[in-house]
């Protein structure tokens, strides 16, 4: 990603950090030129995240997991 002089300048002043942009562009929605985030959306994300955070902590207490698939069709768990 390449952040113009100007953009880097108002980000600055904001207190915006690039990994802001970078989730916003990920999980924002596009409308013409802009990419938004709302805080609805933020709200949201936190409870997935914290969902995923709970499945990864029980993953780490089982030393982690190994799940093997078809070689031809990775929606088939053997």
């Amino acid at each position: 990603m390449r952040i113009t002089n100007h953009a880097g300048q108002r980000m600055n002043q904001r207190g915006i950090t690039k990994e802001m942009i970078e989730l916003t562009i990920q999980y924002g929605e596009t409308q013409g030129e802009e990419t938004i985030l709302s805080r609805d959306t933020a709200v949201r994300l936190v409870a997935e995240f914290q969902r995923q955070m709970k499945i990864v902590k029980k993953l780490l207490d089982k030393g982690g997991l190994t799940v093997v698939t078809a070689s031809s069709d990775e929606s088939v768990i053997l």
